[in-house]
């Protein structure tokens, strides 16, 4: 199975994700590779509820509210 491609994105993300105090810029070698290994980790799942945020506002406003 191919590995996802991950982007800087991805990487901020998972900088969020994790809630680390230090600014993603200031990161050391190691933690950056730890918090690369969480995106690559966490990026079918992140991907995967991007892709399933599609909303139908006419049955919403209609009252159907089952998605």
């Amino acid at each position: 199975m191919a590995r996802p491609l991950i982007t800087e994105d991805d990487e901020r993300w998972a900088h969020r994700y994790l809630r680390l105090s230090v600014p993603f810029e200031a990161l050391s070698v190691p933690v950056r590779k730890a918090v690369a290994a969480t995106a690559a980790a966490l990026a079918p799942r992140l991907r995967r509820r991007l892709a399933n945020t599609r909303i139908d506002l006419k049955r919403r406003a209609a009252g159907d509210l089952d998605d």
